[in-house]
């Protein structure tokens, strides 16, 4: 084969050209310490993407805006702004302001109103969760210029479509019935918000053999059924009692 330029340049370590939907999204502290210890404390969006084509989730984090601005809620369902409070939006040169305008303009097919128009339907700020679970996009790499720098931000550059988490299912791989599975994720949810269960669930064993439930418990809707089954219930704090 005749090598090229292109066979000496080096990676960046970045996830970078890919297929994935978004499995979960919540509000958190940056949690690179190194910038923490730089720029302190700084609330931002945590995007957890799944994608066929790389072996582990990504989790990619956005920054809103000015630190002092943001207050996280609702157990990170959701962010606020302690300036406006009654605004929704992001910091136009955050890494979270770039995410969400280009959101846009790829379900918009280029038109930025129509972009927003399909997340007027789906009911939600760019300031909750929900806005951006179950968006499928083809994800690059792309510079965008914020403080006067050109900073690489993991963004959508194509929309596949919304993933649903479809109807509940019945598989009992490894011969677990579903309601066993239930019983575990019952007794694991004590005093964690919604995101610490997905991630203490992923540790199960148990769980993890069936692909099925997991699949209804990371992305689906499992935990809104044992809560509307009155098997579990989330206190004000968005934990689960």
């Amino acid at each position: 084969m005749v090598k090229t330029r292109e066979d000496y340049e080096l990676e960046s370590g970045l996830a970078d050209d890919f297929d994935g939907v978004i499995t979960d999204a919540y509000f958190e502290v940056n949690p690179n310490p190194e910038y923490v210890a730089k720029a302190g404390e700084e609330p931002g969006l945590a995007l957890i993407i799944e994608s066929p084509d790389l072996d582990q989730p990504v989790h990619q984090w956005y920054s809103c805006g000015a630190a002092k601005q943001w207050q996280i809620g609702r157990g990170g369902q959701e962010i606020t702004s302690a300036v406006r409070p009654d605004s929704h939006r992001f910091n136009m040169n955050s890494k979270g302001g770039v995410l969400v305008s280009r959101m846009f303009e790829i379900i918009g097919n280029g038109d930025r109103g129509k972009g927003q128009d399909f997340f007027i339907k789906r009911d939600r700020y760019m300031t909750e969760g929900a806005f951006y679970i179950g968006l499928n996009f083809h994800w690059l790499n792309k510079p965008a210029k914020m403080m006067g720098t050109d900073m690489p931000v993991l963004s959508p550059v194509a929309y596949l479509g919304e993933v649903s988490p479809g109807k509940p299912s019945k598989a009992t791989i490894t011969g677990v019935p579903t309601e066993d599975l239930d019983t575990i994720v019952i007794e694991l949810v004590s005093g964690k918000t919604e995101r610490e269960v997905k991630m203490a669930a992923m540790k199960e064993d148990g769980l993890k053999a069936n692909d099925a439930y997991m699949k209804e418990l990371i992305s689906g809707p499992k935990l809104k059924q044992l809560e509307d089954a009155d098997k579990i219930t989330r206190g004000p704090d968005g934990k689960y009692i």
